[in-house]
């Protein structure tokens, strides 16, 4: 087994890692630690973009929200 050093910054360089991807790690004591891969935090949207996927989208109401409002209730 190779042992890797922990440099100034809190940083340990494993070959077998890729750049960007996401490991939680799992302490299973003081002399143990698991990496888990795990799936990357989803961004999100910025207003701007959410009004322009609802103009691109092809879902549109055919009532006004007041009708709606009147239906539902």
């Amino acid at each position: 087994m190779n042992a890797v050093k922990v440099d100034d910054a809190s940083r340990v360089r494993l070959p077998s890692l890729h750049p960007g991807d996401y490991y939680e790690p799992e302490f299973r004591g003081e002399d143990e630690v698991v990496l888990r891969k795990v799936i990357p935090p989803r961004r999100r949207m910025t207003q701007a973009e959410a009004l322009e996927a609802i103009r691109r989208s092809p879902l549109k109401f055919t009532k006004s929200w007041d009708e709606i409002k009147k239906e539902t209730r």
